[in-house]
């Protein structure tokens, strides 16, 4: 089922999101509010470090290969995924 940035910020659901690009997977995190994150994932507007394990594709591309990445890798096992609707 999609999900929205709105959806994410009613749940206060720090997020990444994922999309294809180059030939590669690229996630940028993104705190609840809004506010995209360094590497870090502290946000300077909310003044938290913010836990991002839930992973929002911007594409059917990335997450086809995020679910594959949730599946197989033990360092991912508590993270959820969706579509986002933009």
């Amino acid at each position: 089922m999609p999900v929205t940035a709105e959806i994410l910020k009613q749940h206060q659901q720090d997020y990444l999101i994922a999309r294809w690009e180059d030939g590669e997977l690229v996630m940028e995190p993104v705190c609840s509010c809004g506010t995209p994150l360094d590497e870090d994932y502290f946000c300077k507007k909310c003044q938290r470090k913010c836990n991002c394990n839930f992973i929002a594709c911007s594409d059917p591309q990335s997450f086809s290969i995020v679910e594959k990445l949730l599946q197989g890798n033990p360092n991912f096992k508590n993270f959820q995924a969706a579509l986002l609707d933009q």
